[in-house]
This record gives structure tokens, sequence and C-alpha cells, in this order.
């Protein structure tokens, strides 16, 4: 009997890695590498502009208030992406910041947002402060709280770059955190627990304990 069972055992096939075929140039994925990016992902979303992200809200908007506030976001988060890319500098950096709060100004006098956005067209320069950084979360907090989601990525994502790039880790964190609400709520697992991890890695850096390399946005969650 048990050398039945023994038998049985020997003829069950041992694990097997997949061999790279001569005419293919990379190894096989697996499946869950090949799946549709979910829009909080790198190539989630086809940006075709800078600041594209943020006018993906009009297509659950229907009215023109609201219109006009994603509109107003987009010349800010213009404003703000191509001044760090050093695109725009001195006469330039001034006419893209004061068609920006042209657009702004059609909005309450009243309005939280505005103030917020207008705070992020006045501090965008090529060598931005910390209190930029503020402003940009500030910003992605406020279009959340509106339910305008893309928006609110598109200031988190920016401001976690920026955060990253200048080491101020807790405010990347933030960013990160922000992100993950977004992608809970909207019912994208795989983005939140992306940006979970990052908030984890960059809490410890924050805390001086190092941590791993923050992975992109392709990297398997």
């Amino acid at each position: 009997m048990e050398e039945n069972r023994i038998s049985w055992r020997l003829r069950e096939q041992p694990p097997v890695w997949p061999r790279r075929n001569a005419d293919e140039d990379e190894w096989p994925k697996p499946q869950r590498w090949l799946r549709e990016p979910e829009r909080y992902e790198a190539n989630g979303l086809t940006e075709i502009y800078p600041g594209a992200v943020v006018m993906e809200d009009l297509a659950d908007s229907d009215d023109a208030t609201s219109n006009l506030r994603i509109l107003g976001r987009y010349t800010v988060i213009r404003v703000l992406l191509l001044s760090r890319a050093g695109v725009l500098l001195g006469p330039q950096l001034a006419s893209e910041r004061r068609i920006a709060l042209e657009h702004l100004s059609l909005l309450p006098n009243h309005d939280w947002e505005r103030r917020v956005l207008e705070r992020v067209a006045g501090l965008c320069r090529e060598t931005p402060l910390e209190s930029l950084l503020d402003a940009v979360l500030t910003a992605g907090e406020a279009s959340a709280k509106r339910g305008h989601f893309m928006g609110a990525f598109g200031f988190f994502r920016e401001g976690f770059e920026l955060a990253v790039d200048r080491g101020w880790w807790r405010a990347a964190e933030r960013a990160a955190r922000g992100i993950a609400r977004l992608a809970r709520i909207d019912e994208a697992p795989m983005s939140a627990r992306l940006w979970d991890k990052r908030a984890f890695v960059v809490a410890r850096r924050s805390e001086g304990r190092g941590g791993w390399d923050i992975a992109p946005d392709d990297a398997p969650a």
C-alpha cells in the first residue's frame, strides 16, 4: 500500500519554469500583469496634453459652474506642470498665470477652492517652495470633496512627484494616502494597494528608517 502511494506521488509532474522561446523578446508575464490598468495607474488614462487628467471630470459634469471649476483647475495644473518642467519662465509664466487667474475669476469671490487654486498659480516657479506643495495637496483635497476625482488625482499625483523629488516625505505620504482613498471609493483595488504601499515607504523615510525603493506605476501591487 505504501509502495503504491509513493509511486503515485512520483507520477506527479514537478513544477516547471516557463522557457523563453528563441523568437520572443520577453519572458511570459503572469496573467495578473496583463489586466487593464486602473485609471490611477500609469497608462490608465490617455493624457495627450499636460493636465489632461483633470479634464476627465467633464464626462460626469452637467452643471455650468462645475464645468467652469474643472476648466479653472486645468489652467492652474497646466501652469504647475509646465513651470516645473522649465517650459514656462519669465514673461511666459506671467502670461499663463494671468490666463489661469482670469478663468478662476469666473467662480464666486467667496469660493474656498478658488482661493486655493489662486495660491497654487501664484506659487508656481521652476524651483518650487514647500508652500507650493501644501497648496497643491489642498487643491487635491478640495477637488475630492466635490466628487471630482480626476482633478483630485491630478493634483495629488503631481504633489507626490514633487514631494519625492525634493525629499519632502511627510507631504509625499499625504499625497499617496489621498490617492489611495480616491481609488478605494472608486473601486480600484489594485491602485489602492499600490498607493498604500507607496505611503508606507515614504512614511518610513520620513522617520529616517529607509525602506524599499518607490515602485513604478506598472509594477505589481
